[in-house]
């Protein structure tokens, strides 16, 4: 019999010390590494124009995944810089378009999120335990490419990955989870799901069958459905609930 967890990334195994998504320090360099390259377009934009620009992209990305839904990376691009300057982007092509998506991956890998302690235990004894691994994420503003070149550099393995700025659907629809059983052949009832948000994480895993345990950030996050199977305070404690889960069969 396969088995299968599927994983949450912000908040669950990757993020900040103080387990939030945030980091100031990346939120500028990608401001700043725009701000320059921008710079040869336009000369009335000022960096404080890019920061609400961003945090106009970051803000609008959120309420998305609120209706379950998320664009693609580029799209999400285009915002900013019509934000930003809505004749600017008539000025650019599609190549110079795309960098100002890489130098925004550029800022991620210069001020790279942490991976929590447990996370690489966990994938560890799912590859003993030959149980396969995927990872559905909202994504943010952050492409798709750049988690997947990370999380190969942090020798974080995982069988599969699903975002939703590369499918435009996110989580809780059924759709994103769907999709990713579907891309490795496991049953729901195979399958347990891990994450930090009570709705996108839990409620939307238990819509589609799939056990679903609660990251509650050291008690900060409660479970507003009570068929998950588990909350723990972080994701040291997956290891430990993976082996009562596959009790169950």
């Amino acid at each position: 019999m396969s088995y299968l967890i599927t994983l949450d990334l912000w908040g669950t195994i990757i993020g900040e010390k103080d387990y939030s998504s945030v980091s100031p320090k990346r939120s500028i360099k990608k401001c700043e590494l725009i701000f320059d390259y921008l710079k040869d377009f336009s000369n009335t934009i000022t960096l404080n124009d890019v920061i609400e620009a961003l945090d106009f992209t970051v803000n609008k990305i959120s309420l998305y995944s609120r209706f379950f839904c998320d664009k693609l990376f580029f799209d999400w691009v285009l915002i900013f810089i019509r934000r930003l300057d809505h004749n600017l982007y008539k000025k650019l092509t599609k190549a110079q378009i795309i960098y100002i998506g890489d130098l925004i991956d550029k800022a991620f890998l210069e001020f790279p999120p942490i991976i929590f302690d447990g996370s690489l235990k966990l994938v560890e004894f799912c590859k003993k335990n030959q149980i396969k691994i995927g990872i559905i994420s909202n994504t943010g503003f952050n492409s798709p490419k750049v988690y997947r070149n990370w999380l190969v550099n942090e020798n974080f393995y995982y069988d599969e990955i699903v975002l939703s700025n590369e499918l435009g659907i996110a989580k809780p629809d059924k759709k994103i989870f769907h999709y990713t059983l579907d891309k490795l052949g496991i049953s729901p009832m195979n399958s347990i799901h891990f994450g930090d948000n009570p709705v996108a994480d839990i409620m939307g895993a238990n819509s589609v069958g799939i056990s679903s345990v609660l990251i509650s950030k050291n008690g900060e996050k409660n479970s507003i459905d009570s068929k998950n199977f588990m909350t723990i305070d972080n994701i040291n404690e997956s290891v430990k609930v993976m082996k009562k889960w596959l009790d169950l069969f």
